[in-house]
């Protein structure tokens, strides 16, 4: 067989064209391989925690956003009932609950702004060397 390379015409020989092939073959064996490994990289269980971690930090600035929204709603509860004609007793017992609420909701956001720090921190590419903890604490007893 003849070929042109580099503007001269050589002549392979059948040795020289299965040597070829053989080592073509074995290049894309290679690379096939390296492209496994480095698919497995993205799905493998770093691929699935981090798709999951970017999840539920999603999720839980959502209902961040909806719990913020929701004080702001309990405010204007809390401004129409002073202006309207219940009972100073009525009030405060209203007012306690509104208290209450706002403390949890608060709470909540609180909590959910740690949750979501660790989770960014454990997917961010520029932690360094630093590692999230393998054992991670509870935010709450559940006892």
């Amino acid at each position: 067989m003849k070929i042109k390379k580099e503007g001269e015409i050589i002549t392979l020989t059948e040795s020289d064209i299965k040597r070829i092939i053989k080592k073509k073959i074995s290049l894309d064996e290679g690379l096939r391989s390296k492209l496994k490994g480095i698919g497995g990289m993205f799905k493998g269980t770093g691929y699935s925690y981090t798709k999951y971690a970017y999840e539920l930090s999603g999720a839980l600035k959502e209902l961040n956003e909806e719990l913020e929204e929701t004080i702001i709603e309990v405010g204007k509860i809390v401004d129409k009932s002073n202006k309207s004609k219940m009972s100073n007793v009525s009030y405060d017992r209203l007012s306690k609950h509104v208290d209450d609420a706002l403390d949890a909701y608060k709470m909540v956001i609180g909590v959910n702004d740690v949750i979501i720090e660790d989770l960014d921190f454990s997917v961010s590419n520029e932690r360094g060397d630093e590692r999230p903890a393998d054992n991670v604490e509870p935010q709450f007893d559940r006892g």
